[in-house]
């Protein structure tokens, strides 16, 4: 039998090559094993981090989505982006038909569908705020539709995407710009709603001049418990009222969802504390009681009597609660704004205006934004632009005199007015901001960066004559002289033109000069500034309203000295206590201030200027207060001694035939 050669070499390398397997096998076996430890010691930290870069979304994302939409969110990423391109057109077709609401359904879908694509999310905002808008005809629509863009930002895309900037940024420019700028026909509106909003809410605050107290005004609501549990155990009284709350129907754990425009608590709890208050600000002037339902009464009865620590605590958590859960604020930060503005003393924040929205949400997305490394700088500089707008708006026009229409939010009455304590925290923040934003090699110690200058300029310019003109001239005098300081020219490096004058050239000869000229432009100069007084001394804020009385006494002499050779009297103006007493006359019989409003500033203004217009205004106001039960007497009482005053003053019946008298003395006068 014959024998294979080398047979022994080839049994040898066969058991090797055995052995090499095995040995292998176990490697890889105990290698496995290794990079699966390792993976699951790891997986914490790589969900953090996931979380830190925004790539973990929320599970309930596709809840929405209806059945035939549904399957796609497991299909994976080729069929969601099939889905989403035929929605995008679909939905385009919808709101060139003219079918906005299911557009909007549409849209929605879109944004479900791609919920970490922030530029789906800046898009539909702004197709509902801007364009769809404005395919509406009625106050109503529009505001639901500017509206439904903000809370698409606000109540989903930004929760989905906390980190994004530019979501941050379409939505604080939404509030700023559409809400808040005079571009949209319809802002007026808009600007009602949300205050109305804001106080049915939170309140009206405090009329007072005072920081700290405004303050401390809203410091409960921040600080108020997260759960009605910790609040009964921190307050025990607040069980009782609980109870009674909820015997007359008042669910006061009721939560909301997305598709919510409002709280259940705003309709149930809040709408009828605010009517509470404003009917306690009428009752005194009412000639019989407001009529109201078993309920209503009920309610006004609880008010009334509850008692007040308890209140004010369940009132604080019920504020604070409906703003995180319905308008996704954090009642901390709102409070903590007021010291983030770079300026020593804490400023109060209106969150009735606009502005203070845009102010929230973008100094909040900046805030978030850099907490990630890798942050675009110019989805910063540009919402940071939107921060140093607000501010200046705020210092334009930030202070409310706000009276609600609770049965009809779009004919509440509103006038803005400037709020000077805001010019300091905008020159701060400019100045901030531009260590930030400035140039390689830019020296920007006392100044803003060379990208922010303009801003700065042309705000503080208009903050000097506010300043000037509301009696503060030792700060206004302080803003010049830092622009002549610091602000030379960009390439002579000389001192500008402009600030070569001394500060009452610079107000009077040129921001006067631009304001008042001819007499018509001078008359509704006085009257305007005289408007700011009587609203300011409806607020029961003095100081601001004989600031403004001053102001309006200035530009009165002004004209005066300009006009002394006058023909006629042609040219000049009558006795600035008779021009006093018209703009009283027109501001007290005017059905655009509320009527409590009116009362206010006729009992508080001067009784000589009365004199000179109560039987002109008596007759006028008579009529209006019969119309909703209020005792004229009472509301605008004849002032004391007019029956003198009438021997010595013939009666005008009205303005035309004060001017006409006045005229006739000057003609008098002018013949001697």
């Amino acid at each position: 039998m014959a024998t294979t050669p080398n047979g022994g070499q080839y049994l040898f390398e066969r058991l090797e090559a055995k052995r090499s397997a095995t040995l292998i096998q176990v490697s890889a076996l105990v290698v496995a094993t290794l990079c699966i430890v390792l993976a699951a010691v790891m997986q914490d930290p790589i969900n953090e981090q996931r979380k830190d870069l925004q790539l973990v979304m929320q599970s309930d994302i596709y809840k929405e989505l209806p059945p035939e939409y549904a399957w796609v969110s497991a299909a994976g990423g080729t069929f969601r982006g099939l889905a989403a391109d035929v929605l995008w057109v679909r939905a385009e077709q919808l709101k060139q038909d003219g079918k906005y609401y299911e557009s909007h359904q549409l849209a929605k879908w879109i944004c479900l569908l791609q919920p970490r694509f922030p530029a789906v999310w800046q898009f539909q905002a702004w197709n509902m705020s801007y364009n769809i808008s404005v395919g509406t005809h009625t106050p109503q629509e529009r505001w639901q539709w500017v509206y439904n863009g903000i809370r698409l930002l606000r109540d989903e895309g930004i929760p989905n995407n906390e980190r994004i900037v530019k979501l941050y940024h379409q939505l604080g420019w939404t509030f700023f710009h559409k809400v808040g700028d005079r571009a949209d026909d319809f802002h007026r509106y808009y600007k009602r709603m949300l205050a109305a909003t804001m106080e049915t809410l939170l309140g009206s605050p405090p009329v007072t001049m005072d920081n700290q107290k405004s303050i401390d005004w809203f410091r409960p609501i921040a600080e108020a418990p997260h759960t009605l549990r910790e609040l009964i155990e921190s307050k025990s009284g607040v069980a009782e009222l609980v109870e009674t709350l909820d015997d007359l129907g008042i669910d006061l754990e009721a939560g909301t969802n997305p598709q919510n425009i409002y709280h259940p608590l705003e309709a149930t709890f809040f709408h009828p504390y605010t009517n509470y208050l404003g009917e306690k600000d009428f009752a005194a002037l009412r000639s019989k009681p407001l009529e109201l339902s078993e309920k209503e009464e009920k309610l006004f009865e609880f008010f009334e009597s509850a008692p007040n620590q308890d209140f004010d605590a369940l009132l604080a958590y019920l504020r604070s609660k409906v703003l995180r859960e319905q308008y996704k604020m954090n009642p901390q930060f709102m409070l903590d704004m007021t010291g983030k503005l770079g300026v020593e003393k804490p400023v109060p924040i209106e969150w009735r205006s606009p502005w203070a929205h845009s102010l929230y949400w973008t100094l909040y997305g900046t805030t978030r934004g850099r907490e990630l490394k890798n942050i675009d700088e110019f989805d910063l500089i540009n919402t940071d632009r939107i921060l140093l707008f607000s501010l200046a708006e705020l210092a334009k026009q930030g202070r409310y005199v706000f009276r609600i229409n609770l049965d009809d939010p779009l004919q509440s009455y509103l006038i803005l007015m400037p709020d000077i304590r805001y010019i300091e925290a905008m020159h701060k923040k400019y100045i901030e901001l531009g260590k930030v934003y400035a140039n390689e090699g830019e020296v920007v110690e006392n100044t803003t960066s060379e990208l922010l200058r303009p801003g700065h300029v042309n705000n503080l310019e208009q903050a000097i004559a506010a300043l000037y003109l509301s009696g503060k001239k030792e700060k206004a005098r302080y803003y010049f002289d830092y622009l002549t300081k610091y602000y030379k020219h960009l390439y002579t490096k000389e001192t500008e033109k402009r600030y070569l004058l001394n500060l009452d050239e610079f107000v009077q000869n040129t921001q006067l000069k631009e304001m008042a000229g001819g007499i018509k432009d001078t008359i509704y100069l006085i009257y305007s500034t005289m408007e700011s007084a009587y609203l300011a001394l409806s607020r029961g804020v003095a100081d601001e309203f004989d600031s403004s009385i001053r102001a309006a006494e200035l530009f009165y002499k002004k004209y005066q000295k300009d006009h002394l050779d006058s023909r006629e009297g042609r040219q000049t103006l009558p006795p600035f206590v008779q021009m006093r007493a018209w703009a009283l006359y027109a501001f007290v019989t005017s059905n655009a201030y509320p009527l409590l409003d009116r009362s206010i500033v006729w009992d508080r203004e001067l009784d000589d200027v009365k004199k000179q217009c109560y039987d002109v205004v008596g007759p006028v106001v008579k009529a209006q207060c019969e119309q909703v039960n209020i005792d004229v007497a009472k509301a605008f009482p004849e002032p004391p001694g007019m029956a003198q005053w009438r021997k010595t003053h013939p009666t005008p019946t009205s303005p035309e035939d004060i001017v006409k008298q006045y005229k006739e003395k000057q003609k008098a006068k002018a013949g001697k």
